[in-house]
């Protein structure tokens, strides 16, 4: 009988470290942190915009000073609403300012992009499903059916 020097690995753990998976949540909690950050300060114009999270603190670039000092006199407001609304375990913002032309609204990925990464998603699960036996293959071969349909 074969000894195994590790358990087995639990399927949402390893979902969990798809690389293409990680890159759509950051983009979606980015997007989402945005949205709101827009909501908080009531701006038409893009003046501010979360660029990323760092070590656990969002990065917030404003186009000028005056954008700046508008976002820290609502920093702690707009630390709450991510804390409430996205993301809880925030630890802080962090708040840059650089030239214009580098904050420009997001903009949603292209159809043969999505498609293509779509594909790429599906492959790492076949050879993840490939690289597993039992009752997990079968799991990770359902999920590769559901994703297909």
């Amino acid at each position: 009988m074969a000894r195994y020097s590790q358990k087995p690995a639990q399927l949402n753990q390893l979902m969990a470290e798809l690389p293409l998976l990680q890159r759509q949540q950051n983009f979606t909690q980015l997007q989402q942190l945005n949205q709101l950050l827009h909501q908080l300060l009531g701006q038409q114009q893009h003046g501010c915009q979360v660029a990323r999270i760092h070590q656990g603190r969002a990065v917030i670039l404003c186009q000028s000073a005056a954008w700046a000092t508008r976002v820290k006199m609502q920093r702690d407001a707009i630390l709450d609403n991510f804390r409430q609304k996205i993301l809880p375990d925030l630890a802080g913002l962090d708040i840059d300012i650089t030239p214009k032309a580098s904050i420009r609204p997001p903009q949603p990925a292209a159809k043969h992009e999505v498609a293509a990464n779509s594909q790429q998603a599906s492959q790492r699960l076949q050879q993840l499903a490939d690289a597993c036996s039992g009752p997990l293959k079968d799991k990770i071969e359902g999920l590769i059916q559901r994703r297909q349909r």
